[in-house]
């Protein structure tokens, strides 16, 4: 019997026999091990925890894992994705050989080797099992050496920020901007602080995990804020603040973890939290006690002494003159002298940061270094930007980092603003349905923006204003063709828009007046049946006299004629005549089947042209009939004419496509559109 189990690497399908420890993921290729699936709840719980543990809500796994062990301490798999969740292990895909390697997002002091865990995975592993667990922690153990390696280079840290940088549209969060006010208000008082969207800004391209897991290690607090309940615990921020938890009650009283709310209710923070003092960031004097409290956390009684960076001139005292003349001529605007002397400095003392800085401001013609903050585009990318991160010291890397920070927050201002002007300004000139339609939309683009939220909810209500308001003119223009089926189809239009203006006013109108053209057409009837019998009684008297020539016309013109042109119309309808065909058919009316021949002929020439692409001909034949499936291939032929009148169009040229009224092939009209911009074989109008 073959049985079934979810691939703990990439979620595909393995199939296995009963018993077996080891199978294949038909997904991804990859050989590993397998739990001992005993009955279905057992396999149940296995899939819920490696869908946790997939998906990287490592605590959520472990719980589940540790609940299978309480029912089967010898489970060898058990204890081995304990191993995989300590250690964060996430599966992903090497792009050179499609591989599935291991990552570490949880990084540990202690290696796999002496993990507990891992020791009892191995004791009741198979052979098989056993192979395949120390392939893997040999995997484990490299990564977390290349970890610890780099983490071990890093400056200790004294507060982590733990925060949610953008929401599932991948736009700027709040929290983001107020754990950005935290930061510098942090810095200024001489903290170093370890807050991800600068301190990880110039690690692009490499693992973050090894600068995480140094500064969770030496940060003396964490504060942990958000807004909502969902950002704290969305999955990378649990995963920050869950670890550092652990470490808190490691510390002995040496760390400590501060959750910070605002605009939302602390009942609804984490269960984790309970025990300890959230803070409000709204509360006025947050700020001084959060400061306050970091201090003696800290023991820094005093803020740190700010050291300002002195040139080190390898015992070269020209360095120093040769720096202020090249700032001097940067204050001039002279910017190939300052990199000239920068460039002196540099030749003497290669790692010094104030003459990259020099250079940097040369190359970017900004007299002060406080002026590199208006900068067009964040120069985080330009070299010797990066070697004043590589040489300078915390408090320059820090003022430069703060720079870009801006500059790009300034930036995404400027884009906004522009967006939200350029809808504004199209919104006050726009008269179309389609138009305040394709405005909301751009207001919705940069939600939370100013008022483009009820921006956009106002563009949706003129757009349904302006429907509402062509609706019920096209059914009042209905009712003045005074026929029962047009005010038949106005009260259906009428109906679309029950509440709109008179509209249910109108239903009665048209209700009333389709009664009264049936009483006038029953009354006119009876009339005309009156009449009738007069001219009958009249008729009889003379009947008697040409009833003998009346019989002899009858067939002359009622047998002998038509079926001479019948032969006729059949002959040319045979020889592909079909529109000559259908004059005569259509004139002998009502004989043999010359009114089905008739629309036969029509139908048979209309399709000819539809073939010929002779669209706009073909539709206004089919248009006409109501025969077949004529009012589909009409609606084809428009369509199709329409489209091919789309291949050029220009911004603003008014263009036809669709159909007003499609159920009815009288009243069929096409709509005109205004085309609003063009991208290769995609028209917006």
């Amino acid at each position: 019997m073959m049985a079934v189990f979810k691939c703990k690497m990439c979620g595909g399908t393995i199939e296995f026999e009963q018993g077996s420890s080891v199978g294949i993921c038909d997904s991804c290729g990859t050989k590993q091990t397998l739990p001992r699936l005993d009955d279905d709840k057992k396999s149940a719980l296995y899939d819920r925890a490696n869908h946790f543990r997939r998906n990287n809500e490592f605590d959520k796994a472990m719980g589940i894992y540790e609940q299978i062990l309480n029912e089967d301490n010898t489970d060898a798999e058990a204890y081995w994705s304990l191993v995989l969740c300590r250690y964060g292990i996430e599966y992903v895909e090497d792009p050179s050989t499609h591989k599935r390697v291991p990552t570490v997002n949880r990084a540990q002091y202690t290696s796999v080797y002496d993990d507990d865990n891992y020791k009892s995975a191995l004791q009741y592993a198979d052979g098989y099992q056993r192979e395949i667990y120390e392939e893997e922690a040999k995997s484990i153990n490299e990564i977390q050496k290349g970890i610890l390696a780099i983490s071990q280079k890093e400056e200790p840290f004294d507060v982590f920020i733990c925060y949610k940088e953008t929401d599932n549209n991948g736009r700027r969060t709040q929290d983001s901007v107020l754990a950005n006010d935290l930061y510098y208000q942090l810095t200024n008082e001489g903290f170093k602080v370890f807050f991800s969207q600068i301190t990880l800004e110039d690690k692009l391209g490499v693992a973050y995990e090894p600068y995480i897991f140094a500064a969770l290690n030496s940060a003396k607090v964490m504060v942990v804020l958000g807004t909502k309940p969902e950002y704290f615990n969305a999955v990378w921020v649990k995963n920050e603040w869950s670890r550092y938890l652990a470490l808190v009650k490691q510390s002995g009283g040496k760390k400590i973890l501060i959750p910070a709310y605002r605009d939302m209710d602390p009942y609804d923070l984490p269960e984790e939290f309970a025990h300890l003092q959230a803070q409000d960031m709204s509360k006025l004097g947050f700020m001084q006690d959060l400061i306050r409290g970091i201090k003696k956390i800290a023991a820094l009684e005093e803020p740190k002494t700010v050291v300002r960076e002195v040139i080190q001139n390898s015992g070269n005292t020209n360095t120093e003159s040769l720096t202020k003349r090249a700032f001097l001529f940067l204050e001039d605007g002279n910017w190939s002298s300052a990199k000239e002397y920068c460039d002196k400095v540099l030749d003497i003392d290669p790692e010094n940061a104030q003459a990259y800085l020099g250079k940097l401001m040369a190359e970017l013609q900004v007299r002060e270094q406080k002026s590199l903050v208006d900068c067009e585009r964040p120069f985080y990318g330009n070299s010797n930007y990066q070697k004043i991160v590589r040489f300078g010291n915390d408090k320059l890397v820090s003022e430069l980092k703060g720079y870009i920070v801006r500059i790009k927050e300034r930036n995404e201002q400027n884009r906004l603003e522009g967006i939200y002007s350029d809808a504004v300004k199209a919104m006050g000139s726009a008269d179309m349905e389609a138009v305040y339609q394709s405005i909301a939309e751009t207001f919705r683009s940069i939600s939370g923006y100013k008022d483009a939220d009820i921006l956009a909810k106002k563009c949706l209500e003129k757009a349904e204003i302006m429907s509402k308001d062509g609706i019920y003119a096209s059914a009042c223009a209905m009712m003045s063709d005074g026929d029962t089926a047009d005010y038949e189809k106005a009260i259906q239009s009428f109906e679309c828009i029950v509440d709109w203006k008179d509209s249910q006013e109108q239903i009665a109108i048209c209700k009333r007046r389709i009664e009264e053209i049936k009483l006038e057409k029953k009354r006119k009837a009876e009339k005309e049946k009156i009449a009738a019998k007069k001219i009958g009684k009249i008729a009889i008297i003379g009947a008697s006299v040409v009833t003998v020539c009346c019989v002899v016309v009858m067939i002359l013109y009622t047998v002998i004629i038509p079926n001479n042109k019948y032969n006729n119309a059949m002959n040319l309808y045979a020889a592909g005549d079909y529109m000559d065909a259908y004059e005569i058919f259509a004139k002998l009316g009502d004989y043999k089947d010359s009114s089905e021949k008739a629309n036969e002929s029509r139908y048979t020439y209309a399709t000819n042209l539809l073939n010929e692409e002779q669209y706009e001909e073909a539709f206004d034949v089919f248009n006409q009939l109501d025969y077949k499936d004529s009012s589909e291939k009409a609606m084809n032929a428009i369509y199709n004419a329409q489209v091919a009148d789309l291949t050029n169009v220009k911004v603003g040229q008014t263009v036809r496509f669709g159909l007003y009224a499609p159920n009815v092939a009288s009243e069929r009209k096409e709509i005109e559109w205004t085309v609003l911009d063009t991208d290769e074989n995609k028209v917006l109008i």
